[in-house]
């Protein structure tokens, strides 16, 4: 099976002529009039899908995100690896892949399995993200709950699939 780059260390030195330039350029050159819905520092998480092209739009319209790569499909796999705001998704589609009702039947919720249960992101302006995933109809799962001495401002969001993605404001609220 081919081997995939590592998406999550990208530098933003785009002139030594490297692949990750030329992913830049391609990046730029392929913008999209929706604009990023956040700005992270550099975060990445990648997702099994049950439909690679649903999933690709969804990120793209509700995160403002770019596709940035999409290899032809070979050994049952289908990847689109997309960017935007600081945030590196990789989305894969395997023929061989079912969901966890199937894999897990005694299974309610992906955190009752073992492993990645949800992602998440810390952002510069968490009341402004919150406010465009709404706009975009983003599926709230639970909160928005307020930053306290305890916990940053959060809120836990539902993709097309199913899959939570926590946001996180940038800092706590400090006792004075």
């Amino acid at each position: 099976m081919r081997e995939w780059p590592q998406i999550c260390s990208v530098g933003n030195d785009a002139s030594d002529g490297s692949f990750w330039s030329r992913v830049f350029a391609a990046s730029l050159a392929s913008a999209q009039s929706t604009s990023p819905a956040f700005s992270v520092k550099g975060a990445f998480f990648a997702l099994s899908v049950a439909d690679l092209d649903a999933s690709t739009r969804w990120y793209a319209d509700k995160f403002g995100m770019t596709v940035v790569m999409r290899p032809p499909k070979q050994d049952k796999a289908a990847v689109a690896v997309l960017e935007g705001g600081g945030l590196t998704v990789e989305l894969l589609q395997r023929d061989d892949a079912m969901r966890l009702a199937k894999a897990a039947p005694s299974g309610t919720s992906n955190y009752q399995i073992h492993g990645f249960f949800k992602a998440g992101v810390i952002v510069d302006d968490f009341d402004k993200a919150l406010a465009t995933l709404r706009a975009r109809g983003v599926t709230i799962a639970m909160g928005p709950f307020p930053a306290s001495e305890t916990q940053r401002a959060n809120v836990i969001i539902r993709d097309n699939g199913g899959n939570l993605i926590q946001i996180f404001g940038p800092s706590f609220t400090r006792a004075r």
